[in-house]
């Protein structure tokens, strides 16, 4: 009887050491081909949904030079690219991590990606991957800034960049994001309940792709 145990055990521990394997081999394709898009630069267009700030729709341009050096131009409103999502997804790929597949949900595999250094700002990392290798929905825990979820659609565009990503995080005490955005103009004057926290959305559409 004991020996039946330990070979469970066996099977058990060798099936989920293959799919962890598997899941990081999708990750690391991921990973490639986010790293071979070349330079290029785009429209955008940037909707804020945040109860106490009071901003209109902003257009600029986006210049891409790799995945870790991205520079956004918009007129009256800071942002802060080399703090976004894409940046802190790129710094969770190229450190060691663990994968692990948590299954499939509408054909997408549902990974979540733990990263091997215990000074990492992420937390965890958890993203839907499509058949073509590509992130669909994302959520980002983090140490000190909270948690960040985003969707990404996809219009066509070549290299498979996305048309339009939402962003969803939590908002407390006036406070967006560092991770995400720089200063806002426009605070509003009414002062949510302290301790509160709502979400808040930030919507950024690309189109009018420029390839170097």
């Amino acid at each position: 009887m004991k020996s039946y145990i330990i070979i469970l055990f066996s099977i058990f521990s060798l099936n989920i050491y293959t799919q962890s394997d598997e899941a990081k081999s999708k990750i690391l394709l991921v990973k490639e081909k986010l790293e071979n898009v070349p330079p290029y630069s785009c429209d955008i267009k940037v909707k804020i949904d945040v109860s106490f700030i009071n901003i209109k729709e902003r257009t600029g341009k986006m210049v891409f030079k790799n995945p870790e050096e991205i520079d956004y131009k918009i007129k009256g409103f800071a942002f802060l690219p080399k703090n976004e999502m894409g940046a802190t997804t790129t710094d969770l790929f190229n450190s060691e991590f663990i994968a692990i597949s948590l299954g499939y949900e509408d054909e997408n595999e549902i990974i979540k990606v733990i990263p091997m250094d215990i000074n990492s700002e992420i937390v965890t990392g958890q993203f839907w991957i499509n058949s073509r290798y590509l992130i669909s929905e994302m959520i980002l825990i983090t140490k000190d800034k909270g948690s960040y979820s985003a969707k990404l659609d996809y219009g066509g565009e070549k290299y498979d960049l996305p048309s339009n990503i939402k962003i969803t995080f939590d908002v407390k005490n006036q406070k967006m994001p560092a991770l995400l955005t720089g200063d806002l103009e426009s605070y509003s004057e009414e002062i949510p309940e302290l301790n509160k926290v709502s979400k808040g959305n930030i919507s950024i559409n690309y189109f009018n792709h420029q390839f170097d």
